[in-house]
């Protein structure tokens, strides 16, 4: 399958091995898949913000379509000559359906989760740490049964493992919830679904149409927060 002669084309140029591309205009949504450096992305639209390029590959006899970043894109082409992406067309592309908000609200509820789980278990690892080893210092100093200096250690490092893991799984969610990535993640995780559930119910709401304006949006919800 050939590329038409009259196609406005780009070269995909990717930081790492493979650049994604995206089934919405949005990084808060899964790969659809990915290309290398040097593959052309036939260009067909433009976000509003030319942040975004909407094209298909053709690979292997197949039409992949989806969305690339501009900045991940070199010699942007239109009948021989180079282009800014403002004078490709604008596509008419829009967070405005129930299941492109709901499918970048599940992407980042997983970053949520993952920058959580982070802080959480480190502040619960090294809380845990520490109350062994003041276990093993108060065990050697206080307790009277066991006989040697090894088994005191043991048994109150032991006391102070359970002590501290038994205590620090609730304290942990302080770091955590202050973490800045976390915040911010909950931020978007929360006003996505806020979107989507009035999208459920016909509510009319401001459309998302590029990526600046989701951040645009988190940004008014953090402000309203404070």
């Amino acid at each position: 399958m050939n590329i038409p002669d009259n196609a406005i084309t780009a070269t995909i140029h990717a930081t790492d091995k493979n650049q994604p591309v995206y089934t919405i205009p949005s990084l808060h949504d899964h790969p659809k898949t990915d290309f290398p450096t040097g593959t052309t992305f036939v260009v067909l639209a433009r976000d509003i913000s030319s942040e975004w390029l909407e094209g298909v590959v053709i690979s292997d006899k197949k039409i992949v379509h989806g969305w690339i970043l501009s900045s991940a894109t070199r010699n942007l082409m239109a009948h021989g000559e180079m282009i800014h992406p403002r004078r490709l067309p604008l596509s008419d592309y829009a967070y405005n359906t129930p299941e492109d908000v709901y499918r970048a609200s599940r992407l980042q509820k997983h970053s949520r989760g993952v920058a959580g789980i982070r802080v959480y278990g480190q502040f619960l690892l090294v809380f845990t740490l520490i109350c062994t080893m003041i276990g093993g210092v108060a065990g050697v100093l206080f307790i009277q049964e066991a006989s040697d200096l090894g088994s005191k250690l043991v048994t109150g490092a032991e006391l102070g493992a359970v002590i501290g893991f038994g205590i620090g799984w609730i304290l942990a969610f302080i770091p955590m919830a202050r973490d800045t990535k976390f915040q911010v993640a909950d931020v978007y995780y929360k006003l996505l679904v806020t979107i989507y559930r009035k999208k459920r119910r016909d509510v009319t709401v401001t459309p998302l149409i590029s990526q600046a304006d989701l951040d645009k949006a988190v940004s008014k919800a953090t402000e309203h927060t404070k």
